[in-house]
């Protein structure tokens, strides 16, 4: 079942990509608290290079995609500690998903809000 946490968070390959995607969860969540106001406006919430923005709705729904990086680093890391017992390797590509993941959507987060300032 889950392994021991003080060996699980001793082994680099788990605490390095762990500590990456806590960083850009918190850089998501400060940049979204300077920069995000409520306000009665539509946003602009998608933009794509062939058909430019085609996706428009409330201020608040910008903050899904932390909400969402936040969810993924959550339910990654929980499998990761739960088969890392079993599957070192699996364990650890897990953790690498949760940073890897967590990258993109700051990016995406960071691109969305920059869309509407």
């Amino acid at each position: 079942m889950f392994y021991s946490p003080k060996v699980y968070w001793q082994d680099k390959w788990v605490w390095v990509p762990a500590v990456v995607a806590l960083f850009f969860e918190v850089l998501m969540l400060v940049y979204g608290a300077i920069y995000v106001r409520a306000s009665t406006d539509s946003v602009f919430l998608h933009y794509n290079v062939v058909f430019g923005v085609d996706l428009i709705g409330e201020w608040w729904k910008v903050l899904y995609i932390p909400l969402s990086a936040l969810g993924i680093f959550t339910v990654n890391f929980g499998l990761s500690w739960w088969i890392y017992g079993q599957d070192k390797i699996l364990g650890r590509f897990l953790t690498f998903v949760a940073a890897f993941l967590t990258i993109f959507l700051s990016l995406a987060f960071y691109l969305a809000v920059g869309l509407n300032i």
